[in-house]
């Protein structure tokens, strides 16, 4: 039984249900926002309450943005012919960080995950299928993972858009097979653009 007060516990309870933090680091966070400067606390609680309130997804890609349109789809030099597509916005930062992509992103915002009760129904494909038919799209790049979920995936949006007069490639070379792309360096996300594989 812990010897924490309740509204201490109920922190330290809702801290450890984030990503990557246990008990003792939930107990950890918990202590330093009891004994942090109370300005400093405040800050952190708005930050959290205004990214949740303001942060939607982009209209065009869904990727994250605080307004109509993120500010890749609002660049006028990026190449909106080629378009990347991730599973979470998280990829979108991955990919950025290479510095070589010059063209714009179209997040699925999850995967084919049977096992998790994920079909093909969770994948909304319509808005780039429109950009599609308007022939605004000439080039797209499969860049989902290489796990089981990202491999479903790929070979769900090969079958779609392969329909399309369009080229479809896949990342290549650089990604090891079960490797996630958020925690791949950027040298290697680079090289596996450059290396990306013709689907048709």
């Amino acid at each position: 039984m812990s010897s924490y007060p309740e509204i201490l516990e109920d922190l330290i309870t809702s801290l450890s249900y984030l990503p990557g933090i246990g008990r003792r680091s939930a107990e950890r966070i918990a202590l330093y926002i009891l004994e942090a400067d109370l300005d400093k606390v405040k800050k952190l609680s708005e930050l959290i309450l205004g990214v949740r309130e303001k942060i939607k997804p982009c209209s065009v890609c869904h990727n994250f943005s605080t307004e109509e349109l993120c500010s890749i789809c609002r660049n006028p030099s990026r190449d909106k012919s080629l378009v990347c597509i991730v599973e979470y916005p998280k990829d979108v930062l991955a990919l950025e960080k290479t510095g070589t992509f010059k063209g714009v992103y179209y997040v699925l915002l999850g995967s084919i995950s049977p096992i998790e009760g994920r079909g093909p129904e969770s994948i909304d494909l319509s808005r780039l299928i429109n950009r599609i038919n308007k022939g605004e799209v000439k080039e797209i790049i499969i860049a989902t993972d290489s796990d089981a979920e990202g491999e479903a995936t790929a070979v769900f949006l090969r079958d779609v858009l392969s329909k399309f007069n369009i080229r479809l490639s896949r990342i290549g070379i650089g990604l090891p097979l079960g490797s996630q792309i958020e925690y791949t360096d950027s040298a290697t996300l680079s090289k596996a653009l450059q290396e990306r594989k013709p689907l048709l």
